[in-house]
């Protein structure tokens, strides 16, 4: 499965618009705006090789190439983060059947878009950047790239990653970080290296899990370090050991706001390995963000239920919430569950909001969802408001401080559970007499 898989299982669904006439790279952006599905560009005014993006912004699109109900998105991928399936490496590449070395390097041969009126320059938003750390090893993740000459990137490593990580080591020693930039790959592989695996944890292994088969790697020529073999575009890269000196942004960030300009390190690009027909894909921002998104913190969720010891049957990150912010979870309530619940989920560093019903509650029906607080919820007992805690610097709401302080957030639970208090007829529902004995069409015409 890569990235020409999904887009075969795409164009198959109705999912996918050809566009055949020669399109601007200026106009990438705005057409996939108004295209309502993903978009192939076959052809890119002064460039020979054609764009895809969109592709993910739906659930019902991701489901598609995970081949796999939307909702079962997020609970499959909690599985492969407990059992993950190393990758292999192998001699021969698709990724490699075109070598671009030294001064041949040069990235204004590739259709890079603008992806937002007011961003600094053209960025590569759709990469997997695949690190190297001599003690923990092999690290992957997204990280927005910013063109900053035909070898040079700025890369986005302010909020806190293990790739920052690794940067700050190497800086302490005046070495550079070495990384596989991986641009066209297949959603199970963009799923994978979303989730925030704890340090020393391959994502790419969670990527196999995920696919239920070893991902293939292959060894980088310039650098030490390996990429996807069936990547479309691989860019050998190294982040220098110039630090935090690179003025990066502006750029339209997942949550739906222009982010600010920020300091960040220069990469600089070693060499450019494709495929001979290889395809430009791009992240459509900030709704394929947002999606990769929310079936990560889904499972993040997962996860800590059930280390919680409850037993959660349904829980749905909202698109409202970017992705990140608002978890709903349904739960088979034992005594101040709902309680527990709310204080495991906002644990995770990203959940803003987090509301918890009975496993007879749609979490996926927000109508439903407000039914149920509307009814089991008393504010002054089942509401939890948290100050102080770790906050996600991209919220416009939190309160402004000065750098090296971290910004720091509040954080609301709503238990919306039946009390423990309640008689069951108080929540006995209506149901209609004789609905099984009866049949809608025959009595119609």
């Amino acid at each position: 499965m890569d990235l020409r898989t999904f887009l075969g299982d795409l164009e198959q669904a109705g999912e996918l618009m050809r566009i055949r006439k020669p399109v601007d790279p200026r106009y990438i952006s705005p057409l996939i705006e108004k295209a309502g599905k993903g978009v192939y560009f076959e052809q890119i005014v002064g460039y020979d090789m054609p764009v895809t993006s969109g592709l993910l912004g739906t659930m019902d699109r991701l489901a598609i190439g995970m081949h796999m109900d939307k909702r079962e998105i997020g609970r499959c991928l909690a599985q492969a983060v407990n059992s993950p399936i190393p990758a292999v490496t192998v001699d021969k590449a698709p990724c490699q059947e075109v070598v671009h070395i030294g001064e041949d390097v040069d990235l204004t041969r590739l259709p890079l878009p603008l992806h937002s009126l007011q961003d600094g320059a053209p960025y590569i938003s759709s990469a997997l950047v695949i690190g190297m750390d001599p003690e923990y090893g092999r690290n992957a993740g997204f990280y927005r790239m910013m063109y900053n000459g035909p070898r040079h990137l700025g890369i986005g490593l302010v909020s806190p990653s293990d790739l920052r990580l690794y940067y700050q080591r190497a800086l302490e020693k005046k070495e550079p970080v070495p990384i596989a930039v991986a641009i066209g790959s297949h959603p199970s592989y963009m799923v994978a290296v979303t989730y925030k695996a704890p340090l020393g944890h391959d994502e790419m292994a969670i990527a196999g899990g995920l696919r239920r088969q070893p991902v293939e790697m292959v060894h980088c020529k310039t650098i030490e370090a390996e990429a996807p073999a069936d990547s479309e575009i691989v860019l050998e890269c190294e982040i220098l050991p110039t630090g935090f000196t690179v003025d990066e942004g502006r750029f339209g960030e997942f949550t739906r706001f222009i982010g600010g300009h920020k300091m960040n390190p220069l990469v600089e690009v070693k060499a450019i390995t494709h495929r001979k027909d290889a395809i430009f894909q791009s992240i459509h921002m900030p709704w394929e963000n947002i999606i990769l998104d929310a079936p990560v913190y889904e499972a993040i969720a997962w996860n800590i239920l059930e280390t919680a010891g409850i037993q959660a049957t349904a829980i749905n990150i909202s698109t409202g919430g970017c992705g990140q912010f608002h978890v709903v979870a349904a739960i088979k309530k034992r005594g101040g569950e709902g309680k527990n619940a709310l204080l495991a989920l906002l644990s995770a560093a990203s959940f803003k909001y987090a509301v918890v019903v009975d496993d007879d509650i749609n979490v996926y029906d927000p109508d439903h969802v407000e039914w149920a607080i509307f009814s089991r919820v008393q504010p002054d007992r089942d509401v939890i408001i948290i100050s102080d805690a770790r906050a996600k610097p991209l919220d416009p709401s939190l309160l402004p401080v000065k750098p090296p302080a971290l910004p720091l957030t509040s954080k609301m639970g709503i238990d919306a559970t039946i009390p423990e208090y309640a008689s069951k007829e108080q929540y006995e529902t209506i149901t209609y007499p004789f609905m099984d004995e009866v049949d809608l069409k025959d009595y119609l015409d």
